[in-house]
């Protein structure tokens, strides 16, 4: 896993919660019992119609803001993401009574170099549930909006950050982020 995102000039408080929500995501990621590990992918149907299903969390990289799942190449949701890169995951935190939502454009990588990077990482089990690599895709989200929501007894808590693409950043084409990414925006905001 690689350094967290800048936070300079924005409140301690949240830049707290940021670092908290990346950790969130880094334990998911490593830890198949954790809530964070299954989160739900929420695309637009090609209908125009609301489409989610469960997915796995594979790879993250908070330096750059990406999260990435795998799929077969044949699925649904890979027509949907061609008519509409935009999607989002929504992560719950059970013991923590945390929710995430990732929101940002999605790169589908079918029969390319970063897909067979992917391919090479996969233990030979879960390289046979997609019954070869013609049939893998990795999918790279560029975390545009992060929203994080506590769900307290006491009254939730609610923040969210936001990432312009400012300075030549192309969240479509998962260019690097720049040395000061701190988000645009990041805020309190009512539950």
């Amino acid at each position: 896993m690689s350094e967290q995102p800048a936070t300079t000039g924005i409140d301690p408080a949240l830049a707290a919660v940021l670092a908290q929500a990346w950790a969130l995501l880094a334990r998911g990621r490593t830890d198949p019992a954790h809530g964070c590990h299954w989160p739900v992918l929420a695309t637009v149907g090609l209908d125009g119609g609301a489409d989610a299903r469960t997915v796995v969390l594979r790879a993250l990289d908070p330096a750059r803001r990406e999260l990435a799942v795998h799929s077969d190449a044949r699925a649904g949701k890979l027509g949907q993401l061609r008519a509409e890169a935009r999607a989002c995951l929504v992560f719950h935190d059970a013991p923590g009574r945390t929710q995430l939502r990732a929101r940002g454009p999605i790169r589908s990588h079918v029969a390319d170099d970063a897909a067979a990077r992917a391919w090479a990482t996969l233990a030979p089990h879960s390289r046979a549930l997609y019954a070869g690599f013609e049939r893998f895709a990795l999918l790279r989200m560029r975390v545009t909006d992060l929203d994080w929501l506590l769900l307290d007894p006491a009254g939730h808590r609610r923040a969210r950050f936001h990432w312009s693409s400012a300075g030549g950043d192309d969240p479509a084409r998962g260019s690097a982020a720049g040395k000061d990414d701190s988000p645009s925006e990041a805020a309190w905001i009512d539950p």
